[in-house]
């Protein structure tokens, strides 16, 4: 049994605000002007009077987008015979704040597809949390929506109403744009600080620049912070095992170095690991994860972060509690998806019509395969 305790939630918006805009007075927002503005040009693109909803559950929970980049790579077996760095937790004030943002689809309409995204900020104040949450934001992405795709710098044209592979790339797109923002916008305002990221520091795709990361990484090194990213998935396998396979019978806390392992599956690729590669196991009883920590850090300032992480912030399963906050916060429940969809409904006039399912209607009960969306 599981026996999880989370420490208190303050929402304060005057305190978060003034750490947000700590320097950045009349250059930076939480939610970029720039990004609200596309997402108002895109909205007066629909022209059509028939709103296709996304269908959703409360029993759904895999309604929140989670994508994993990893590549596929085998490691050596050498790496078996590797000793675990053993993680002494440091107790102090440490500051510790964490960054994560979700996409979500929500219907379509006769000319395209509408999503929403929304970012969440999760700062650990002593004994409690206080959380800024950005969004929703709503996007309508069209096959006639050539100002959007010039902006995110794709050149792909969209299928009406089709939910294809090109409309997932613009949606992960318009997310990354977000999340780097959110991302700057941390490392630049906060001081001395631990900065955890959901996911990886590989970048180098034309959807993930390897230039956005590196400035992220660069303001928070000189703001004297050091970023630490925690992915909850990944496809780096041994011998047909993942990676985070190899510390489950491990002593906690400890961190496993692949980082020399990984490098040398691509050393000419144009996809950089801006991070050094750990395996991270960080409670006797908990889950194991890669874990990315700035390659421009000391590998001895790296160790004693993730220590001073374990001894300041609530780690029972493994997973640090201030990015697992801001997971919750950032991913969208069921219910806020049928509010967003009455409301696109209400605001521009379009009539909802649900759409068929064709294997409930095939099958009836047993039509409960999942299908592509």
């Amino acid at each position: 049994m599981w026996i999880h305790r989370t420490e208190s939630i303050v929402y304060n918006t005057s305190n978060i605000s003034s750490l947000l805009s700590k320097n950045m007075e009349g250059r930076e927002a939480p939610l970029p002007n720039f990004l609200i503005e596309l997402s108002n040009s895109s909205m007066r693109t629909i022209r059509g009077e028939r709103f296709k909803p996304r269908e959703v559950s409360i029993f759904d929970l895999k309604i929140g987008d989670e994508d994993d980049q990893d590549m596929q790579l085998m490691i050596d077996e050498k790496l078996l015979q590797k000793e675990p760095i053993k993680i002494e937790p440091i107790v102090d004030n440490a500051s510790i704040v964490a960054v994560d943002v979700s996409n979500i689809k929500i219907g379509e309409t006769n000319d395209g597809v509408l999503c929403a995204l929304r970012a969440a900020t999760v700062w650990k104040s002593e004994n409690s949390y206080l959380y800024l949450r950005c969004g929703p934001v709503v996007f309508h992405i069209t096959d006639c929506g050539n100002h959007l795709l010039s902006h995110l710098g794709l050149k792909e044209s969209i299928s009406p109403s089709m939910f294809s592979s090109v409309t997932m790339r613009i949606m992960n797109r318009l997310r990354n744009t977000l999340e780097r923002w959110t991302q700057r916008l941390v490392c630049s305002s906060s001081k001395d600080s631990i900065i955890l990221f959901d996911g990886s520091l590989t970048a180098g795709t034309p959807d993930n620049p390897a230039r956005r990361v590196q400035s992220v990484l660069e303001l928070a090194r000189e703001s004297g912070s050091v970023v630490l990213a925690f992915s909850k998935s990944t496809k780096l396998s041994i011998g047909g095992r993942r990676v985070t396979d190899l510390l489950d019978h491990m002593s906690a806390p400890c961190l496993l170095d692949i980082d020399r392992e990984i490098g040398e599956q691509f050393p000419s690729s144009p996809i950089k690991l801006l991070g050094r590669v750990y395996i991270a196991k960080l409670a006797v009883a908990g889950y194991t994860f890669r874990l990315d920590i700035d390659r421009q850090v000391p590998v001895e300032g790296a160790i004693e972060t993730v220590s001073r992480l374990s001894g300041c912030d609530l780690v029972e399963q493994g997973y640090p509690e201030t990015l697992r906050l801001a997971h919750i916060l950032s991913t969208f429940t069921a219910n806020e998806v049928i509010g967003i969809q009455r409301f696109i409904a209400k605001n521009y006039g379009l009539k909802i019509a649900p759409q068929p399912n064709l294997r409930r209607s095939l099958f009836g009960p047993f039509g409960t395969g999942r299908e592509i969306t």
